[in-house]
């Protein structure tokens, strides 16, 4: 594409060299750039990249996006204005020619959840004949393709640059994890959803919020964003169960559906029966009742079904449909994942990391406990410590709880473990500054019947350390290690 055709669309600019240029990739990361790259130089919170321009231009770079002037050779395009990256969102999506407006977009977004229906979705379109992509916690997936992301939302020319190679790759839909922190820095500008869904509102990302009422705002960006545009078939789809479901109902002129375990939703589930295996329940919509036996664990996960089903349900598939594609569904990686059952004792891995989240968790297992339940929590550093002292309350609902660190970064795991242990409710408690030795644990004082609950990690297969670095860490490789050699099962692959 010609450079002019892209500074043609701003009005408050200064262009500084030739403007007949053609060029074919944007980025933001010096690191990435190459020949025939718009180069985007923005001051973010720890680096400010005009300091790589020099670096970019040795590579072959002849057009760079400003916020500041800087001194070049005259054989370079310099764009100066006044936000980089808004207009970094702007020249990506006219680069790679809009790409939302080529397949369905689904935004999800809540505290807990996301990654729970995303993954439903993803899987559910598939098995329904599309071609689905993913983006989120999990990284980003074309159908069974994945690939590592470092963000649940990536910045703006980097998630633009993964819709294009969706609609390259064939895809029909894309499911996206909506994250409060994409939607205020505007890593989501200029993606058109079709489908806005929301799980629900707890504490989490204080930090970087504030309270919990700009957080509640932030997210209603998702749905504000829908638009105005009538000719267009949108769809709002609202957990009825969450009371800020009734803020957000009013933020879009599109049609709203309601969601849950109540009967008074639009569509709902009841006679609800739970097991280690899944759970059965009748689904109760508008164009009938039906039974659905799911591969999920916990009352939350029926709920989150749900809302799949029905972003699956508005696109035109019927319920007799999805629900045949249901018992073809595998569980969701690291969430209420059950390792290996054929071991004696239940070792169930979880991502909740939220006060809200680890209370749901606890009680979806609880009811399945054959002898005693234990816990082991996590607080992560430089975060929201507030949430820390329900965190370590909560995990008492277990017969045993241990704290440990979860990604402390800069933080001491000292300090953090006795943020949660000021929680407790019962003295049957233990402190772990290192976390995998906080597994080994909670292994070696099991006994057969019992059920170890290892909340905050999932598969994520890091953690953060000093100097926000990420060292190799698989909580469930360390777990079933452990089970392995305590119970006598030796040579498993994980």
């Amino acid at each position: 594409m010609e450079i002019k055709l892209l500074i043609d669309r701003l009005k408050i600019k200064q262009v500084y060299g030739h403007t007949n240029r053609e060029v074919t990739h944007i980025t933001t990361d010096s690191r990435q750039v190459k020949k025939g790259s718009i180069f985007v130089a923005s001051k973010g919170n720890r680096v400010d990249s005009h300091n790589f321009i020099e670096d970019v231009i040795n590579k072959g770079v002849e057009v760079i996006v400003v916020e500041r002037f800087v001194e070049v050779s005259d054989d370079i395009t310099v764009i100066l204005v006044n936000d980089s990256l808004r207009v970094a969102s702007l020249f990506a999506h006219m680069l790679y020619e809009y790409p939302t407006n080529h397949l369905t977009t689904v935004g999800i977004t809540g505290t807990n959840g996301k990654t729970t229906i995303a993954t439903m979705l993803h899987h559910l379109w598939q098995h329904l004949g599309l071609n689905s992509s993913y983006i989120g916690t999990n990284g980003f997936m074309l159908n069974a393709n994945h690939y590592e992301t470092k963000n649940t939302t990536p910045e703006t020319v980097t998630l633009t640059e993964h819709i294009h190679e969706a609609v390259d790759f064939g895809a029909d839909v894309m499911n996206f994890e909506v994250s409060s922190h994409g939607l205020m820095i505007g890593r989501l500008n200029g993606v058109e959803f079709d489908i806005a869904i929301f799980t629900n509102l707890t504490q989490d990302h204080l930090d970087f919020h504030g309270s919990m009422t700009d957080y509640k705002y932030a997210k209603e960006r998702l749905f504000t964003g829908l638009g105005q545009d009538l000719s267009k078939e949108k769809y709002v789809i609202l957990n009825g169960d969450d009371p800020v479901s009734e803020l957000y109902r009013t933020s879009s002129p599109y049609e709203v559906i309601t969601y849950g375990l109540q009967s008074h939703h639009d569509i709902y589930a009841d006679h609800i029966k739970e097991s280690i295996e899944g759970t059965t329940f009748r689904l109760m919509t508008p164009t009938g009742q039906y039974n659905v036996t799911s591969p999920y664990i916990g009352l939350f996960n029926v709920s989150n079904l749900i809302a799949a089903m029905t972003a699956c349900w508005v696109k035109g598939y019927s319920f007799e449909q999805i629900i045949q594609t249901i018992d073809q569904l595998e569980r969701v990686s690291g969430r209420l994942e059950v390792l290996d059952d054929s071991l004696p004792i239940q070792l169930v891995i979880d991502f909740a990391h939220t006060p809200d989240g680890l209370q749901k968790v606890i009680e979806s297992v609880k009811p399945l406990v054959q002898n005693k339940l234990i816990v082991l929590t996590g607080m992560q550093g430089e975060r929201d410590t507030t949430k820390a002292f329900d965190m370590g309350r909560i995990a008492c609902l277990g017969d045993v709880a241990i704290y440990t660190p979860d990604n402390p970064v800069d933080d001491d795991p000292d300090y953090l473990t006795g943020l949660l242990k000021a929680g407790a409710t019962h003295d049957n408690i233990y402190e772990f500054s290192d976390r995998s030795r906080g597994v080994e644990f909670a292994i070696e004082i099991s006994e057969p019947g019992d059920t170890i609950l290892l909340t905050g990690k999932g598969r994520e297969p890091y953690q953060i350390g000093p100097g926000g670095v990420k060292h190799p860490y698989r909580e469930d490789e360390i777990a079933l290690n452990a089970a392995y050699k305590k119970y006598g099962v030796m040579d498993r692959e994980n």
